[in-house]
C-alpha cells in the first residue's frame, strides 16, 4: 500500500480510537449519599437555598429535597451550618512540562482544594492524556481532565514551549501541535488532533480570518470545540467570534479589536490600552457579538495582574482587563474562570483558581455570586459540559464542595473547605460530621 494511504489510514484509526472523557463518572461513588440540611448554592446564580438535602446515587445528583424528607442512604453527612457549592472548574490550565509525578501530585492537591475538573489548553498531549486516563481509571486522585490540541501558523513553531511539548516530532507535525496553512488538509489535521483524545482545538497565533473559519468549521464538524487566544494575528477578536470560536482566552487581548493591526503575535499582551477604552464602541460591539453567539470569555486576570513580573504595560493593562471583564459580564457574556496555570505551592497552598475568583471580585468588580458561577456553570458551558457538570441539579455528576462559610457573602470563603465530593465519593477535606 502506498505510504500516503497508510498515513491517512493510521490517522483514521487513531481518531476512531480516541478516548473522549465520558459524560458519566469513571468510578461510581457510594451507592447512595445524602448531604443533609445544607445551604445549597447550586451554581446557576439562584439565591442560596437553606435547609436543603442533596441525594446522590451512583455518582450523580438524584434529587434535591427539603431537609427532613431525605430517603435512607448508605452514607449521611450532616450539613448543618455548611454551604454546598458545585465542584470548581478551572477552564485554563497547563499540566505538562515537568515530571509526571509532579503533575499527578498537583492534580491530587488541586482536587483537595475544591477543583473537580480542569481544561488543559495546550501542552504535550501524550502526558496530559495519560494523566486524564489515570484519573478516570482511579490510579491517581484528581479532577477530571479535559484538554485541547494546538494549531497555529508556521511562524509560531520556533517557540521553545511548543518545541518542548512535541519532542520526537518535527516542529509543527505533532498531532497535538500542528502548523496549519491554507494548503493544509484540515480534515486530516483535525482528525489527528481528535485522535489524541482532545475535546477541543486551541488556536494560538499567526492565523488569518479565512483560515480560522475553515478550522472552526471542520473542528465543529468532527465534534471538537474551538478555543483561541482572544487575538491570533492577523485575525482579530471579531474575526474569531464570527468564525464560531467557543471561548476566547485572556481578556487583555481583546484590546486588539481597536488597536492598530500588528503582524507580531509576540506583542499580544501589549495592545493600545491607553487609546482603546474598555467601554469603547468597538469593544462593546465585540462583547455583544460574543454574547449573541454564545462565545465565552476566559479572562485570566490574576496571572497578568499578580502572577508574573510587572512589565511596560502592566499599569495600563491591569485596569483595562478588569474593566473589559466587568463590561462583558454586564452585557451577558459567559465568564469562564481560568488561571493559565493551576497550582503553585510557592504562592498558595490552595489551587490558584481561588485567587482568580478573588481577583474577579476585587479587581473586575463582579459580585461573589457572579465569580462563583464563572467557575461552575460558566466554565462548564465554555467546555461544552452543561449537561453533566457545573451545577448541583438532578442528573448532574455529583461533584461538590462543602464550605464552612458562604462564598456569596465573601468570595474568599471558597477557601474554607470542609468536604470535597467527586463523582459522589468523599475525596478530601475535614472529616465530615454525621457520617454513618
Amino acid at each position: 500500500m502506498p505510504k500516503p494511504v497508510l498515513s491517512v489510514l493510521f490517522i483514521a484509526i487513531w481518531a476512531a480510537a480516541a478516548v473522549q472523557p465520558p459524560p458519566q463518572p469513571a468510578r461510581a461513588g457510594n451507592a447512595s449519599l445524602v448531604v443533609r440540611d445544607v445551604t445549597l448554592i447550586d451554581g446557576t446564580g439562584a439565591v442560596p437555598r437553606p435547609h436543603a438535602s442533596l441525594v446522590v446515587r451512583d455518582g450523580r445528583v438524584a434529587a434535591v429535597v427539603p431537609a427532613g424528607q431525605e430517603p435512607p442512604a448508605d452514607l449521611v453527612v450532616d450539613g448543618r451550618d455548611l454551604y454546598a457549592i458545585p465542584g470548581l472548574i478551572d477552564a485554563h490550565v497547563h499540566l505538562s512540562g515537568g515530571p509526571w509525578t509532579s503533575a499527578a501530585d498537583a492534580l491530587r492537591r488541586t482536587l483537595a482544594g475544591g477543583v473537580t475538573a480542569v481544561y488543559d489548553l495546550a501542552g504535550d498531549d501524550r502526558e496530559t492524556g495519560d494523566l486524564a486516563r489515570a484519573v478516570l481509571a482511579g490510579e491517581i486522585e484528581g479532577p477530571s481532565v479535559y484538554y485541547a490540541a494546538l494549531m497555529a501558523g508556521p511562524p509560531f513553531f520556533s517557540d521553545p514551549r511548543v518545541l518542548a511539548s512535541s519532542l520526537g516530532f518535527e516542529p509543527g507535525t505533532a498531532p497535538w501541535a500542528q502548523a496549519v496553512t491554507p494548503e493544509t488538509d484540515l480534515v486530516r489535521a483535525v482528525a489527528a488532533a481528535r485522535g489524541t483524545g482532545a475535546t477541543a482545538i486551541k488556536l494560538y497565533a499567526a492565523l488569518d480570518a479565512a483560515l480560522v473559519r475553515r478550522i472552526a468549521d471542520e473542528a465543529h464538524r468532527q465534534g471538537l470545540r474551538l478555543v483561541a487566544h482572544a487575538t491570533v494575528f492577523p485575525a482579530k477578536p471579531s474575526d474569531l467570534v464570527a468564525a464560531g470560536v467557543d471561548m476566547l482566552a485572556h481578556a487583555a487581548y481583546l484590546v486588539w479589536e481597536g488597536s492598530a493591526p500588528s503582524p507580531d503575535y509576540t506583542r499580544r499582551a501589549f495592545g493600545d490600552f491607553a487609546h482603546v477604552p474598555a467601554d469603547s464602541p468597538a469593544i462593546e460591539r465585540l462583547l455583544e457579538s460574543m454574547r449573541d453567539r454564545g462565545v465565552a470569555l476566559d479572562p485570566t486576570l490574576w496571572v497578568f495582574a499578580e502572577g508574573q513580573k510587572p512589565d511596560e504595560a502592566t499599569a495600563l493593562r491591569t485596569p483595562w482587563m478588569n474593566a473589559v471583564t466587568r463590561c462583558a459580564s454586564d452585557l451577558g457574556v459567559t465568564i469562564a474562570a481560568g488561571t493559565d496555570d493551576m497550582f503553585d505551592e510557592s504562592r498558595d497552598r490552595l489551587p490558584l483558581l481561588h485567587r482568580e475568583l478573588e481577583t474577579e471580585v476585587a479587581g473586575a468588580g463582579l459580585t461573589p455570586m457572579q465569580a462563583l458561577v464563572s467557575a461552575t456553570r460558566g466554565a462548564a458551558h465554555a467546555m461544552g459540559l452543561d449537561a453533566v457538570r457545573g451545577t448541583l441539579e438532578p442528573g448532574k455528576v455529583a461533584d461538590l464542595v462543602l464550605l464552612d462559610a458562604s462564598p456569596v457573602d465573601d468570595i474568599r470563603n471558597t477557601r474554607r473547605i470542609r468536604v470535597v465530593v467527586k463523582d459522589g465519593r468523599i475525596v478530601g477535606g475535614v472529616r465530615p460530621r454525621g457520617r454513618r
